[in-house]
């Protein structure tokens, strides 16, 4: 007779201390975790690639009154065991976008299952500078698929952990591991009084614009224009998009949310071009579509974005500071002049 094998009880095991952890009884039994990791890892509805953020808690009134001009929308109830959690997740995933997030509340032998969201302030705190303090006293449990047979999982205990599904080897980094450096990266040369808010409002837009893309280059220079490497062969833009110049102008309510959100559609687009998106330091954007000549570099496992990276490479600390690279399956990688 053969023998299944199966990743069920390493999960299992993985995840049982911080259900344990976490305090919320829901999660007393490990299996409904694992149940929905591996829900989230390659989700679906009707052939559409769905990516939804859960959190689980055991007090929802309590984080609606904590998120300023937010709201919230309850959908159903079920028991609380894996049959409820998959009625909760069909019920909500198609509609958890556009700021939408999916609550499990733990209610003991029931679950309630909806969906809230924050402000749509385009830069205000974000949900989880709010939700996962551990300060609070009530815990809150994140769960979410950050790239194919990825899921993450953390709980405002501190408590935070990657979910890889597929062979990648336990000391593979995260997907989007390199964001807070390429977002320091674009930033470094801004206003001290702007750095701040503008890195907030690009990590959330970046996040999500990388997360739809299919794989891209970013590049960062520290010069006035972008070195003629990169412009010769590519759509510079006759006025940058100036990133920094929009959050201070939202913030002293000179700019309309609308206006902002127009960058992120434009974003998206360039994210989805062939070729290399260009950033300054100062947290313009100044170009896409750019192209640089590559050769077979030796010891350069890949294709046509692997070998752009490694070419880029060679030009830092010769106008360029940062360049970011993000692989078709959702892997990325960094490097920079610091």
């Amino acid at each position: 007779m053969p023998t299944n094998i199966t990743f069920r009880t390493q999960l299992l095991g993985g995840v049982s201390e911080f259900c344990h952890g976490s305090q919320l009884p829901i999660l007393n039994n490990a299996l409904l975790l694992v149940e929905l990791v591996v829900l989230l890892a390659r989700y679906q509805e009707e052939g559409v690639a769905l990516a939804p953020n859960i959190y689980i808690t055991d007090d929802i009134d309590t984080i609606g009154s904590m998120l300023p001009d937010g709201e919230r929308l309850k959908i159903g109830m079920a028991d609380t065991n894996e049959k409820g959690l998959k009625q909760a997740l069909k019920k909500c995933a198609p509609l958890a976008s556009g700021g939408w997030l999916i609550y499990i509340q733990d209610g003991g032998r029931t679950i309630e299952y909806g969906l809230f969201k924050g402000a749509s302030n385009p830069i205000s705190v974000s949900v989880d500078d709010i939700l996962m303090d551990s300060q609070l006293n009530f815990s809150v449990v994140k769960a979410y698929q950050i790239a194919n047979d990825c899921v993450e999982i953390r709980c405002n205990n501190g408590t935070h952990h990657y979910i890889f599904l597929n062979h990648r080897k336990e000391d593979s980094p995260p997907p989007l591991r390199y964001l807070d450096e390429l977002i320091r990266a674009i930033t470094d040369n801004s206003h001290i009084d702007e750095k701040e808010p503008t890195a907030g409002f690009l990590k959330r837009l970046l996040f999500e614009a990388l997360r739809k893309s299919h794989g891209c280059i970013i590049a960062v220079t520290n010069l006035v224009v972008p070195p003629p490497f990169l412009s010769e062969d590519g759509v510079m833009l006759d006025e940058p998009i100036n990133f920094p110049e929009l959050v201070r102008s939202f913030r002293n309510n000179e700019e309309s949310s609308s206006r902002i959100d127009s960058k992120e559609t434009l974003l998206n687009g360039m994210l989805n071009s062939d070729g290399i998106i260009v950033f300054n330091d100062s947290g313009q954007l100044l170009g896409y579509n750019c192209f640089v000549k590559t050769k077979q570099e030796d010891g350069v496992v890949g294709g046509a974005r692997k070998r752009a990276f490694a070419t880029i490479e060679k030009e830092l600390g010769r106008g360029l500071s940062a360049v970011f690279m993000q692989s078709q399956d959702g892997w990325s990688d960094f490097k920079g002049v610091n």
